[in-house]
């Protein structure tokens, strides 16, 4: 009974707009994609970064950053593959950054969930995932 309440609460929360919102660009602020990541990619930064993703991301974004989280069921579509040398190579620290501070629907915003720091530390791990 309590998965069924989470879907129809997602669902409705999300509702008709979902995909219009989704299939819109997400513009980041030139001044935003400039801004370079503070935190030094030390191991212990990208380890916290890494459970602060699967604390907080995983659910629709996935283990791997290919958007295929459990919860893309009630997602449609369903967020993009991050996990990719065009990813990489298209978004910058601060953009990946803007992204996961300010959300958008259905992604909330991060700023109630983890610090500025933290934030950071996820863009750090995100990197992981991508190719070299």
């Amino acid at each position: 009974m309590r998965n069924v309440l989470f879907a129809v609460l997602l669902i409705s929360t999300c509702g008709l707009g979902l995909a219009a919102a989704q299939e819109t660009i997400w513009e980041v602020p030139d001044e935003a994609k400039a801004v370079e990541n503070p935190v030094e990619a030390t191991d212990e930064a990208i380890t916290a970064g890494g459970a602060l993703f699967k604390k907080h991301c995983t659910m629709c974004h996935g283990e791997a950053g290919k958007g295929d989280g459990p919860a893309t069921q009630f997602i449609k579509p369903a967020p993009p593959d991050f996990a990719t040398t065009e990813a990489k190579e298209r978004m910058s620290d601060g953009e990946m950054f803007y992204k996961i501070t300010t959300g958008k629907r259905p992604m909330p915003p991060m700023t109630r969930k983890m610090n500025e720091t933290e934030r950071w530390q996820v863009v750090l791990f995100v990197r992981t995932l991508q190719p070299e």
